[in-house]
């Protein structure tokens, strides 16, 4: 979940705390347009391949890989922004178009409770 809320918190642009969906696309934007090397509009396999590895150097096991999803060997602006897309539906839980307050704080996880320690039997109780 954290991760997910500092991926939004990369696209505020103007630092405000807010994070609107506008942000996110353009940020977005910019970034397939730099994976884009050849700006064709989309991304052929040695674009996928090397935005897939910086990912990997950059989070590691935690990286989203591009995926061509339709199969037809190149990553559109729709595939390359549908993680955050996603992401972003997800935690914008008061559907208000923007990530605010609550919505950027990861929950607590409460620890779970512990059993009582259990005493052995005493001699004389019941099941003896």
């Amino acid at each position: 979940m954290q991760q997910n809320i500092q991926l939004m918190l990369s696209f505020d642009a103007n630092k405000d705390g807010t994070v609107s969906r506008d942000e996110v696309d353009v940020g977005l934007k910019a970034q397939f347009d730099a994976a884009d090397t050849d700006h064709n509009g989309s991304l052929n396999l040695s674009e996928i391949q090397a935005e897939n590895a910086r990912r990997w150097q950059r989070n590691g096991t935690a990286s989203s890989p591009l995926i061509d999803w339709n199969q037809d060997g190149t990553v559109s602006f729709a595939e390359f922004s549908g993680t955050a897309h996603s992401v972003f539906g997800e935690l914008d839980r008061d559907r208000g178009g923007t990530l605010a307050g609550a919505e950027l704080v990861a929950p607590r996880v409460r620890g779970v409770a512990r059993p009582a320690p259990r005493t052995p039997p005493r001699a004389g109780d019941a099941g003896d």
